[in-house]
């Protein structure tokens, strides 16, 4: 193996000397068992040696015990990593190496001073930007560069960027100083009694350091303990996501793993406590945990996104293992990476052990920095995130109180939790109210609408708040706008709300002083309040614009807006990446399986951009407030909502002639009216907010005619602004329309009214359905009556002697707290249901309930009693007669007897 190279290799990714020393012992005892290292690689058998030392198979003697192999798959990641280093381009455009590179430092370190070093090199002066870090230590990049080139006898004068650039490639960390200064002095200006990281007084160990330090114990503790790991797993996520303010992980994700299947939530507390629990190499834990988490995502927890998998990871063990990771992040960090390092952190759309890699290197970067330059005395990494989490908040609560008051300060905020709210800048009638707002501290909305005041008493303290003006303008525009006439936003203050007094009408605000208004263009809303979430790319730009001080980028907006200010349609480039998943969906089962609630859920998930895990929508606990939030959207005109009948028509969904009455009052006109289609689909093109149409009871109406010739409309791909978009010719109005991609559509059907399979074709060709059945495992017992087996054991009785798509929704139960509730849902909807299904065949609808039997005399049931009915004079006596019954639901006096489906 290239020993010389890989050991300045690991010093050029500033490791410490002893994972140095380590990492050369091990990788020599590799190849002293199994050959040349590079032979192996160069022959492919890298990945089948690394699968042998983890599993302990086809192993010589010698190697060491279980606990000694257990850390030489991570070795032999470090050469593998060495080698495909050495070969991408970058420093080896200039024909330099990681040795180059070091022998240019230790020219440097044996000059007089770096201004000496410099000052060899003609036509260099000290840098303004790039400096490379190693060891803690700076050196001017493109003079260590050059001097390396001059070394190796290439001639070539490449510039600072270059220089960055070929320094990155191979693998040594260079840093934006023109960046990093100011952010370093706002954490010492935040941290005003700052002396050292050590110090276990002052601002910094209030807000920062002390309660980490108390997390790292208690995690610790737990890991260390005897408890079984599905215990001490829960125990370690609760201690990192609820027990404290500014914990690094999600009480979002507790509440949604809570929720989920029990062998999922075992499965995820398992995978917890093994990180903490791990003693092998802390990048192989994370990693070996993000693969885990990421197979639990595929299997039901859908909350686990990229994000979510690496706070997790990262955050756990980093936790026990201080030395070597962190609290994470993601956007803290990838901040991070963008300003000091010019890099893209965590690129990949799944866990990437390369990524994970380059966030420490550089945070061990930092690490040395702060020791070796500034004299801070950290004693791990999460000093380094402290520093991150201080200078990187754009805002800083009390920016001027004294340390002990901000000890309740959570000094991250991500831009994922909104909502962030732009709010008008008049009171009533009256002119621009701005200053007044700000001198006053507060604003305030006169005669709210209910909805206005709803949306007020909502307003949280810790809340971003933005005063808005929109207007149209066609002149002077920063871009081409091919003279149209395009929405503008002027975003005139901006704050944080304080305090909310609850009464509807106003907020207190700290107004950020001496903000100059600033212009936004294409996506604006018209209302007083604007509830925006940052769920859309366009929606986390405008947030970045207003709060972040980030530029507009004007030529973005113009290729993704599907429609933007005065552009008719037919123009403008293809839709938002958001918008170009329209989804037509029908949601179908028996009545009771939760159609209408997954309906809402489903309308609020898209015109939100919410995951489909989000707790809003899979918690019953806050159906009111998802109902709420459906009815907001409605009253925004996001949200429409039809119900299909037999007499549906043409005329009523897309468009019809209605009479108008003539000027003079006599006699009428026919004119073209839209119907709710239509204007769902002008409003939703004329917006850049998601639109759904709610459609219940699709399958009541002739489908084909309601839809006519818009069946080919809806099509995703016809959709306006994608790759076939189209328009057609309405046959009242003569008008050219289509449908543009972010308006959705969502059905219902029972399919107890009506079988799927008799949709049309083309309907169901155009739609994508999902069933919804019922699920007994939601409902539990009520007064010692197991509602999971009355329901199982019903929907088994109904699915033998009728079909499955007739079935006994579990909605009917979800409520019942009493005996009396579930009396009730039995006699006022279960039994007329049955009753309706087997067409009052009433032997059937007492099988299904238990109560039927094979003999001919009166029976007192559970649920119905039979009396056989004596028949008539003149056919036969009862002998000779056909037995008939009178079927009777029992009275409430009687009452129900659920015995039997206890042990069914």
């Amino acid at each position: 193996m290239k020993e010389a190279k890989f050991k300045s290799w690991l010093e050029a990714q500033d490791y410490s000397a002893n994972t140095i020393n380590t990492q050369m012992s091990k990788v020599r005892k590799i190849e002293k068992f199994f050959g040349d290292l590079d032979d192996l690689y160069e022959q492919g058998k890298f990945a089948e040696l690394e699968a042998n030392l983890k599993s302990g198979t086809d192993l010589p003697e010698g190697l060491g015990n279980d606990g000694e192999r257990r850390h030489l798959p991570t070795s032999l990641r470090y050469y593998r990593k060495f080698i495909e280093w050495s070969g991408l381009p970058g420093g080896s455009k200039l024909g330099l190496t990681p040795e180059d590179i070091l022998n240019a430092i230790s020219r440097c370190d044996a000059a007089a001073s770096v201004d000496a070093f410099i000052a060899g090199q003609d036509g260099l002066g000290p840098p303004a930007k790039f400096w490379l870090l190693h060891h803690g230590k700076r050196y001017p990049s493109k003079a260590i560069v050059r001097d390396a080139l001059v070394h190796v006898g290439n001639g070539a004068l490449p510039g600072g960027t270059e220089c960055k650039a070929a320094l990155d490639a191979l693998g040594f960390v260079v840093i934006n100083w023109q960046a990093f200064k100011p952010l370093r002095e706002r954490f010492l200006s935040r941290m005003s009694d700052f002396r050292d990281f050590r110090q276990q007084d002052g601002a910094y160990w209030t807000i920062e350091r002390g309660y980490k330090d108390k997390s790292i114990e208690k995690v610790r503790a737990i890991a260390g303990s005897s408890i079984d790991d599905r215990t001490a797993g829960e125990h370690i996520y609760r201690a990192l996501s609820v027990e404290a303010p500014g914990l690094p992980l999600s009480w979002r994700t507790l509440d949604e793993v809570s929720k989920a299947e029990p062998p999922l939530r075992d499965r995820f507390f398992e995978i917890v406590a093994a990180m903490a629990r791990s003693d092998a190499d802390p990048i192989a834990t994370i990693t070996n945990g993000a693969h885990a988490l990421e197979s639990l995502k595929a299997d039901g927890i859908a909350g686990l996104r990229r994000g979510e998998v690496l706070a997790i990871t990262i955050s756990v063990v980093g936790t026990v293992h201080p030395e070597a990771a962190t609290w994470f992040k993601v956007t803290r960090i990838e901040e991070m990476g963008k300003q000091l390092f010019g890099r893209k952190l965590f690129g990949h759309a799944q866990y990437d052990i390369a990524d994970l890699d380059e966030y420490l290197k550089l945070m061990r970067a930092l690490f040395a920095l702060f020791a070796a330059e500034f004299d801070w005395n950290p004693l791990d990494l999460f000093d380094v995130q402290g520093f991150v989490w201080v200078a990187f908040e754009a805002k800083w609560e009390d920016e001027d109180a004294p340390p002990e008051a901000l000890a309740d300060v959570v000094p991250d905020k991500l831009i994922e939790d909104g909502p962030y709210w732009f709010v008008g800048a008049s009171y009533g009638r009256r002119d621009d109210q701005v200053e007044r707002f700000l001198a006053e501290g507060i604003w305030d909305i006169d005669k709210p609408s209910d909805r206005n005041r709803e949306q007020v008493m909502r307003m949280q303290p810790g809340e971003r708040i933005a005063i808005k003006a929109t207007y149209v303008r066609k002149n002077g525009l920063p871009f081409d706008g091919r003279g149209r006439s395009v929405s503008v936003m002027s975003i005139k203050a901006i704050g944080t709300i304080k305090s909310n007094p609850g009464d509807g009408e106003r907020v207190t605000v700290d107004w950020q002083a001496d903000y100059n208004p600033r212009e936004w263009y294409h996506y604006t809303y018209q209302p007083t309040i604007w509830e925006v979430y940052p769920t859309t790319e366009m929606a986390q730009r405008l947030i970045r614009f207003a709060f972040m001080h980030e530029s507009q980028d004007y030529d973005w907006f113009l290729r993704n807006m599907s429609h933007w200010g005065g552009l008719p349609a037919e123009e403008a480039s293809v839709p938002d990446p958001v918008m170009r998943s329209p989804l037509n969906l029908i949601l179908y089962g028996p009545p009771g399986t939760g159609k209408t609630y997954r309906t809402m859920a489903e309308a609020v998930r898209l015109c939100r951009g919410l995951s489909e895990g989000d707790p809003l929508l899979t918690d019953i606990e806050r159906r009111q407030e998802l109902r709420k939030a459906y009815e907001e959207l409605k009253g925004q005109g996001q949200i429409g909502f039809v119900t299909f009948h037999q007499n549906y028509a043409y005329e009523d969904f897309v468009e019809g002639l209605r009479p108008q009455p003539l000027a003079d009052g006599v006699g009428f006109t026919l004119k073209a009216q839209p119907g709710i289609l239509r204007q769902m689909a002008e409003a939703a093109e004329a917006s850049a907010e998601e639109h759904v149409l709610v459609i219940d009871e699709i399958n009541r109406a002739n489908i084909s005619k309601v839809f006519g010739e818009l069946i080919t409309l809806i099509e995703p791909d016809k959709r306006l602004g994608m790759d076939e978009g189209m328009r057609l010719t309405l046959p009242y109005s003569n008008a050219r329309f289509g449908m543009p991609a972010n308006l959705h559509i969502v059905g219902t059907m029972n399919t107890a009214d009506r079988s799927i399979a008799l949709l049309d074709t083309a309907l169901r060709r155009r739609f994508e359905f999902r069933e919804l059945m019922p699920d007994a495992s939601l409902l539990k017992s009520v007064d010692n009556i197991d509602l999971t087996a009355l329901l199982a054991t019903i929907n088994d009785r109904i699915e033998y002697l009728f079909d499955r798509e007739h079935q006994i929704g579990h909605a009917y139960f979800i409520r019942c707290t009493s005996r009396s509730d579930v009396d009730e849902v039995m006699r006022l909807k279960v039994i007329p249901l049955l009753a309706e299904y087997f067409y009052e065949d009433w032997a059937k609808v007492a099988a299904v309930l238990g109560d039927g039997d094979d003999g001919e005399s009166d029976r007192m049931g559970s649920f119905i009693d039979r009396r056989r009915l004596k028949p008539p004079k003149g056919l036969g006596g009862d002998e000779g007669a056909v037995p008939r019954y009178r079927w009777s639901v029992r009275s409430k006096e009687q009452g129900f007897s659920y015995d039997a489906f206890a042990t069914a």
